[in-house]
């Protein structure tokens, strides 16, 4: 009896695991339709909210107030040369960080980070 038990066990287990298989003849996914991944963003819906789309590398603003140079693009960050408002600053390149939106400029006798928010907008 021991014997017959322990071979209907076995065909039982085959049958299991092709039922199993039997799942899985369904078609193959389709690939997913090419990307042109090297193709630039655009600015649109990718900035957060407050970032100006409008400023870019190479434009000349104002500043709104008197503004103090960053060495880094943080708020507590040591404070180089003070700006006084209206001078004439060119952006340079642009960071994102936790703290905001930070412009690298180059003013007249100096270079360093602002805030996006003391810039007048052109």
């Amino acid at each position: 009896m021991k014997k017959q038990k322990q071979r209907m066990a076995v065909p039982a287990a085959s049958i299991a695991v092709v039922m199993a298989f039997a799942g899985c003849a369904s078609e193959a996914p389709k690939p997913a339709a090419p990307k042109n991944i090297s193709a630039p963003l655009k600015a649109e819906g990718l900035l957060p909210p407050g970032v100006s789309a409008a400023l870019k590398a190479g434009d000349a603003v104002a500043l709104k107030a008197p503004t103090s140079l960053r060495l880094t693009p943080l708020p507590n960050a040591q404070a180089g040369d003070l700006l006084p408002a209206g001078t004439l600053v060119r952006l340079k390149s642009r960071v994102l960080n936790a703290r905001g939106s930070w412009w690298l400029v180059d003013a007249p006798n100096a270079s360093g980070w602002v805030v996006e928010a003391e810039l007048l907008r052109p």
